[in-house]
């Protein structure tokens, strides 16, 4: 009796550290890294305690487990072929294994469907207040000519968490009633005024693609929703009309002679390069940056301090060739389809929720390298964990 009753402390403790996990996740990198840091300490303690249902849970999650497996690997095998494997190995420690742990501590534990929904509000409240920052952040200083904010992050950072979310709300809206109707609303007019603020033009595209699909999916009367959805485009159109800095930035998304664009052009020739170099295993995982500006970087480069490729595909195609990429297509291919099913079989709304939150990352994905970056990353993995323990309650 006096074992049990440890374990539903532990089991509390670790709970209210999810909590501050799914808050402060989106607003600071290293506060939420002493959070995971009690979560998984708080998790090991109580598998230690009690870990006779762990071989059930990896049972009902063994696609999930085997198919991220197969990522890890190829990934290992990958950093472990290249010409400084240590260096590749600590690269991948941080950006796979500790990244991923976010998704564990809410599966292992089987919270009950109350605890998860509530872990859920925590880091929708965290990403409200992420986007709230960057409005307030940017008000005083619209008079300045150009800008771009990003809140308690940096501005792509921030773009990422905005194409993965507003999708979000917006489906919620569609959903809940009452406060919570309110709350999202909010939400989302907060969200629209960061996404204008932060000017990232990846993540524009993202939330334009996303949010009418999904739209669609959940909606019985399409016409009415995707007519709203239209209504509040032609708004922000209007708003992009009226203010310059938007508007020109926005016409620049086909420009290839623009500085960022015709700089993502160069380097994913760079990256491709690599690829054909060596189209097995890539030049090892982790090497992207010192290959770039040591040996494949272009002649014409006017950024030859660029770390990365703008593009997570043509990164992991670089880095760890086509066994590499391939094992991440199949993590987004399963994903996708796991999601997807869930919706349009069963109308599971946690399902629907993580295909925003997969599909904006990925989106935003096609310009930026956002799959290993720490504050995205560990918001991916910690919301297919919620995803997968409200599916299994």
């Amino acid at each position: 009796m006096l074992k049990f009753s440890r374990i539903a402390d532990v089991e509390r403790r670790v709970f209210l550290y999810a909590c501050g996990l799914a808050f402060f996740l989106p607003l600071s990198k290293a506060v939420g890294n002493i959070f995971l840091a009690l979560t998984l300490l708080g998790t090991v303690h109580r598998l230690i305690l009690k870990r006779d249902d762990v071989t059930e849970i990896f049972r009902a999650y063994e696609k999930f487990f085997l198919v991220t497996g197969i990522l890890l690997a190829a990934v290992f095998v990958s950093a472990l072929s290249s010409e400084f494997p240590l260096e590749g190995v600590g690269k991948f420690l941080d950006r796979y294994v500790f990244h991923m742990s976010a998704m564990l501590p809410v599966i292992l534990l089987r919270f009950e469907r109350r605890r998860i929904i509530l872990l859920a509000e925590f880091l929708l409240a965290g990403v409200f207040f992420s986007n709230l920052v960057t409005v307030l952040q940017a008000l005083p200083r619209l008079a300045e000519e150009n800008w771009r904010f990003g809140g308690t992050m940096t501005p792509m950072t921030q773009a990422s968490l905005l194409a993965m979310f507003l999708p979000v709300f917006v489906i919620l809206f569609m959903h809940l009633s009452g406060r919570r109707k309110i709350f999202c609303a909010l939400a989302i007019l907060v969200g629209l005024a960061a996404a204008l603020f932060n000017g990232t033009r990846g993540a524009w595209l993202a939330i334009l693609i996303l949010t009418p699909a999904v739209v669609s999916l959940y909606s019985k009367s399409r016409l009415k929703s995707l007519g709203a959805v239209f209504a509040v485009v032609i708004l922000v159109g209007g708003i992009f009309a009226a203010t310059p800095t938007l508007s020109n930035r926005f016409a620049t998304l086909t420009n290839i002679h623009m500085q960022s664009n015709s700089e993502r052009l160069l380097m994913w020739e760079s990256a491709l390069k690599m690829f054909e170099d060596h189209p097995l295993l890539g030049i090892g995982y982790g090497q992207y940056t010192r290959a770039y500006q040591t040996q494949y970087i272009s002649p014409e480069a006017k950024e030859p301090q660029q770390q990365h490729a703008h593009n997570n595909f043509i990164q992991l195609l670089a880095e760890c060739g086509l066994v590499g990429a391939a094992a991440f297509l199949l993590v987004w291919a399963y994903f996708s389809y796991f999601s997807l099913s869930g919706w349009l079989k069963r109308k599971n709304l946690a399902d629907l929720l993580f295909f925003c939150v997969l599909w904006g990352l990925m989106l935003h994905g096609l310009t930026e390298y956002n799959f290993e970056t720490s504050v995205p990353s560990k918001i991916f993995w910690y919301a297919l964990g919620l995803c997968l323990a409200y599916d299994r309650n």
